[in-house]
């Protein structure tokens, strides 16, 4: 009898000590992929994919799929070869993440050399090509679905995520899960089963005569049902975790980017971190960068505290509005982390620095 407890005990504690390594060894798995990836699969041409890191599964056009076709890390492929592409999961035996890498030219023109949309794809997720074969309107992948699994909670690091780049000097419209969207240049945007924050830039997206804005350091909290639709529940500031992950994939992303001939892009981190919706209260409370004392009168707009606010209305520029002010566009654009001058919607609220009586 007491052999059987001792087994048992045993065998309770090796389990235990195994899930133990494992929730430590996940973020280094998955930065070991990264970093991979960063390293075989740079540079990467306009409209291909790379297989960055095992273990990546696709979905071709051709029919059947050609021998050793995108089989193993480093390999590459044309996007319009590609119908779908899945990496997939993290492994525990291995410690193996799937990672995939595109360069989509979207609607960028070709007098704009090498730069494109950046994709990277990682963990247990699915990316439909929704442009038809052989069309001469779109590129491939310029309208697509992100459609992925469920994910593991237990390694917040290795969740299903699409990480989107945009060239820093142009407006990128594509669609995604279904939706009409425009990317301002330099937007770096992360999605998951659960979330989607804007790192940088914004985004505008249009359903009927409905247009929706997000802004840089946002963050909505969401679930993708199975046909693919993105639902809406909540609208937030960054939480500290997500800008971590957005630093980490920004770096992998510069990799290619540097690789490429074009520059490195940085995100900045709010004024303040929001709290994630249902995260256990075991996890250090999130420091802000910045504590300051609001008095009521003031209020807080893209990380800034505001003694003035402006809604933008129809027909409003950032000179009309600076001058109303008495203010510079470029104190704006700082106290806004404006990244296109020449993109701001109507009902987008500005926080005016040190206005003057308008």
């Amino acid at each position: 009898m007491r052999k059987r407890i001792f087994l048992a005990l045993f065998f309770l504690t090796f389990t235990v000590a195994i899930i133990h390594a494992q929730a430590i060894e996940c973020p280094e798995a998955v930065e070991t992929a990264l970093t991979s990836v960063s390293e075989i699969c740079t540079p990467l041409n306009r409209n291909a994919a790379c297989y960055g890191a095992k273990t990546v599964e696709s979905v071709t056009f051709e029919n059947p799929r050609p021998a050793d076709f995108f089989a193993n890390p480093g390999d590459r492929s044309e996007l319009l070869q590609l119908r779908e592409i899945h990496p997939q999961p993290l492994n525990a035996t291995d410690n193996s993440f799937g990672v995939a890498l595109l360069n989509i030219q979207a609607n960028v023109p070709n007098t704009l050399p090498g730069q494109a949309v950046i994709f990277m794809l990682t963990g247990d997720a699915k990316l439909t090509n929704e442009v038809p074969e052989g069309s001469s309107d779109q590129a491939p992948f310029q309208s697509f679905y992100f459609l992925p699994r469920p994910g593991n909670r237990d390694c917040y690091e290795a969740e299903p995520t699409l990480t989107i780049q945009t060239p820093g000097n142009i407006t990128v419209n594509m669609m995604f899960n279904g939706v009409d969207t425009d990317f301002s240049p330099g937007t770096l945007l992360t999605i998951t089963p659960t979330v989607c924050t804007i790192h940088r830039g914004n985004i505008i997206q249009r359903v009927g005569d409905n247009t929706a804005s997000l802004l840089a350091n946002q963050t909505v909290d969401i679930h993708i049902e199975e046909n693919g639709t993105v639902v809406v529940d909540n609208l937030r500031g960054i939480s500290e975790r997500e800008y971590e992950r957005g630093l980490l994939l920004q770096t992998t992303v510069n990799q290619l980017a540097v690789a490429n001939g074009w520059g490195e892009q940085l995100i900045t981190p709010p004024r303040e971190y929001a709290e994630e919706p249902g995260l256990a209260t075991a996890e250090p409370e999130a420091t802000p960068i910045v504590e300051a004392t609001v008095s009521p009168d003031v209020t807080a707009v893209n990380g800034e505290t505001c003694q003035t606010i402006h809604t933008v209305l129809s027909g409003d520029t950032l000179k009309k509005i600076a001058d109303r002010y008495g203010v510079t566009v470029d104190a704006i654009v700082a106290a806004n982390q404006i990244t296109n001058r020449n993109l701001i919607v109507p009902g987008q609220l500005l926080c005016i620095p040190e206005a003057a009586s308008p």
